[in-house]
């Protein structure tokens, strides 16, 4: 049975959860001071203000979802490495060892781009060549090489990690498999295969597109909607449906899209939940019928 290993989390995961709210709050505060009333023309500067910080929430929650994923399974057969929507699965013969970072002279080159406490990426390193980073504590790094691949983890015990390698590569491989390299791409694949999983996938973008054209071309053409305050506020104001659609969207996606690829939930359960990400971008988008038409 293979043992499971995990990164620590907690300071990664406060990092990007903190300035992921701070992000979208800013960015909702934005789209409401900018979207103006009947008082007040719309503010197109915020507006635009709120753009960027809507880049980084999605890029923070996404990193959050690597940091969630990230997994090292250790047996008889193989290593297996899994982050975010990448797996890497090595025959145990193949791997030649594995050392901690802190076992080295020299200090380990770290990818070009980096937030704390989250080392993702690849880099080239002299003498190494392609390195892949799937680590989250620089203390407790560990190199492992594989034929002429090499990768970074961060495993809570790197040593620990080391000697429970050195006792099961001693004993053996209990049988031969094949390396596997997945990808976001392949694991797409995967998921394309089941039918109703494909269908509700398209369904799901279908949606979030038809709130997209929805919100837009209502408040392109109206200058004024109700709101569910009923009072009369700019058009602008429908680009928060639009937000919350998204973000409700690409949660349900990751999500239901992680729990099939891992088999950790009954499928009912994940079509459940990409069910009702379509749900919610119908809602909105009637609400913004309803808005733009209580106005006239």
């Amino acid at each position: 049975m293979d043992q499971v290993y995990e990164p620590p989390r907690r300071l990664s995961l406060l990092f990007n959860m903190g300035f992921s709210f701070l992000a979208l709050l800013g960015a909702l505060t934005l789209l409401f001071l900018g979207s103006g009333n009947t008082a007040r023309d719309p503010n197109l500067p915020l507006l635009l203000l709120a753009v960027p910080l809507l880049v980084i929430l999605i890029f923070l929650s996404y990193r959050a979802f690597l940091i969630l994923t990230t997994r090292y399974l250790l047996g008889r057969s193989s290593l297996e490495l899994r982050w975010g929507f990448q797996r890497e699965i090595i025959p145990l013969d193949l791997v030649e060892w594995a050392h901690p970072i802190s076992d080295f002279d020299s200090p380990m080159p770290l990818p070009g781009f980096l937030l704390p406490w989250q080392y993702y990426g690849w880099r080239k390193i002299r003498g190494l060549g392609l390195v892949v980073f799937a680590a989250t504590d620089k203390p407790n790094m560990l190199l492992i090489r594989a034929g002429n691949r090499h990768f970074v983890i961060s495993p809570v015990d790197a040593h620990a990690f080391a000697r429970e390698f050195e006792n099961v590569s001693a004993l053996g491989a209990a049988e031969e498999i094949e390396p596997i390299s997945q990808n976001l791409r392949s694991m797409l694949g995967e998921i394309t295969r089941d039918g109703t999983s494909k269908k509700l996938l398209i369904a799901g973008l279908a949606s979030v597109l038809l709130l997209t054209v929805v919100t837009i071309a209502f408040s392109a053409t109206r200058l004024n909607v109700t709101w569910i305050t009923l009072e009369q506020v700019s058009s602008n104001r429908l680009l928060l449906l639009l937000l919350v659609g998204v973000l409700v969207w690409l949660l349900n996606t990751l999500l239901g899209t992680y729990f099939f690829l891992q088999n950790l939930l009954e499928k009912r359960w994940i079509f459940l939940i990409w069910g009702w990400s379509i749900l919610v971008s119908l809602i909105l988008a009637l609400a913004a019928v309803f808005m733009s038409l209580g106005s006239c």
